[in-house]
């Protein structure tokens, strides 16, 4: 089904001294320039091209991907601001508006805003930085330890609210944050907790499960492979602490204090080193 916005598979039914006109089903006849056409077109040809609007309205077709589609959270640079909005390089020669009335606070050219593309009330595909009003705030249907791709958004006393998969509000603590974050950065996260109210609660580290690998164990064969001794603890740094064991410094201080209390370790100044049985 071709769709506005999005990339679709659309045959070519007819050409003309100025391009091609593709099958478009329901939405008519769609025009591809033959500057946006690959070379040694012929009827009948499936092309892979995306749908959107010319400056007159008609719906026009490009093999250009530009940098989101309809339904994508993004972060987009503002290329201009006249009368009607804001207009946002999103990788196509016709730029993408952003109407005033879907601004949030003081934008100027140059400056990336994080937006969801979406249609409007007259189809037109255009851009909101009003993200609250397209995305969910809970998601009582994912489970622990899921992995999704979030976009990260704005920074709150807690951490960074983050987009899961373009739909639904997610938390990301700065207590479980190995690394610094950014706005607008797309990376993979676990659903951490689903909280009784439906909100999410994620982690940028894979999330151990009924069924999940134990960072304690992995800690225990490292120092049987190691003579029993490892130069990292509770007072190493988080990067050395996540290249080492792929967690947090907060997960591995749970892990190596439930072994210390299992008398499995003892706890140096130096490092952490194994108990012989």
């Amino acid at each position: 089904m071709t769709a506005i916005g999005r990339t679709s598979r659309l045959t070519i039914k007819r050409h003309t001294q100025a391009g091609y006109y593709l099958d478009g089903g329901k939405l008519g006849d769609i025009f591809l320039s033959r500057k946006s056409a690959p070379e040694n077109c012929e009827l009948d040809d499936v092309l892979e091209v995306f749908v959107h609007h010319h400056s007159d309205g008609s719906l026009i077709a490009t093999t250009k991907t530009p940098f989101g589609q309809l339904g994508d959270v993004l972060p987009l640079t503002v290329s201009q601001i006249n009368d009607t909005g804001a207009f946002l390089d999103w990788g196509l020669d016709k730029e993408l508006l952003m109407p005033y009335a879907e601004h949030v606070g003081e934008i100027t050219a140059g400056k990336k805003v994080l937006v969801k593309i979406y249609l409007d009330k007259s189809y037109r595909i255009v851009a909101s930085m009003k993200l609250d009003e397209f995305i969910e705030d809970t998601a009582p249907h994912l489970s622990r330890g899921q992995s999704f791709t979030v976009t990260v958004a704005n920074k709150t006393e807690l951490g960074y609210k983050a987009v899961i998969e373009n739909q639904y509000w997610g938390l990301l603590y700065d207590s479980d944050l190995v690394r610094p974050i950014r706005k607008g950065e797309r990376l993979t996260a676990y659903v951490k907790k689903v909280r009784d109210d439906g909100r999410i609660d994620l982690s940028i580290q894979p999330v151990q499960t009924a069924g999940g690998s134990d960072i304690a164990s992995k800690i225990i064969s490292q120092l049987e492979a190691n003579d029993g001794f490892l130069e990292v603890g509770d007072k190493s740094s988080p990067e050395k602490i996540y290249a080492q064991f792929g967690v947090s410094k907060k997960i591995f201080k749970q892990a190596i204090g439930r072994l210390y209390k299992q008398q499995r370790i003892t706890i140096e100044d130096t490092g952490i080193r194994l108990i012989e049985s």
